[in-house]
């Protein structure tokens, strides 16, 4: 006959089992959340970091013109990279209409050029939009939301306007001044310079 002595017995039980899955579940939600907090901020130090940059471009291209680049279309390059205005996208180029520039910009900027005043234009934001330089003398008001007159980069949803700033996100950029028109509208417009 075998006897079965309970009191030497080697394993574990399934409650045992269940009671440590379910602290290191705990504890990988609490991570998770952790990480997607930190990857957001680092999402935000990002955009911020982008607009010093172009800033510094605009100051640069500024010195050597004159004058400002054009306002532009969503996801071009405004002049920073390449003398005229250009989308990265398409490689397509322009000289649009700039009413505060004077009338032979184009030809000035040809002349007096001297970029790149940025490595390269961001292609996408980090929420994997588009920023889209604007140029704005007199008050703007987007999805309901009040602009200054201004230089602004804004970070936007793509070409089909997917890809915009979560709430959270455009919460966090409000926070931190970097979003000029302080409301959540799933766009960030961060001034570069007042005018």
């Amino acid at each position: 006959m075998v006897i079965f002595d309970l009191k030497n017995k080697k394993g574990f039980t399934l409650i045992e089992i269940l009671v440590v899955v379910s602290i290191i579940g705990l504890l990988a939600s609490i991570i998770l959340v952790s990480v997607g907090s930190a990857r957001e901020k680092g999402k935000v130090a990002n955009a911020g970091n982008t607009a010093k940059n172009l800033t510094l471009a605009l100051e640069l291209y500024y010195s050597d013109m004159g004058f400002y680049p054009p306002d532009v279309s969503r996801g071009w390059d405004p002049g920073f990279q390449q003398p005229l205005p250009y989308n990265p996208d398409t490689g397509q180029s322009d000289t649009p209409v700039c009413s505060y520039c004077p009338s032979n910009w184009a030809d000035i900027v040809q002349e007096k050029w001297n970029g790149p005043y940025i490595q390269i234009w961001p292609q996408l934001t980090p929420w994997k939009g588009k920023y889209d330089y604007n140029y704005w003398s007199i008050e703007t008001v987007r999805y309901g939301c009040s602009i200054m007159p201004g230089i602004y980069i804004g970070i936007q949803g793509d070409y089909n306007n997917e890809n915009i700033i979560p709430s959270y996100a455009e919460q966090a950029m409000i926070d931190q001044d970097y979003d000029a028109d302080n409301c959540i509208n799933g766009e960030s417009q961060i001034l570069l310079y007042p005018l």
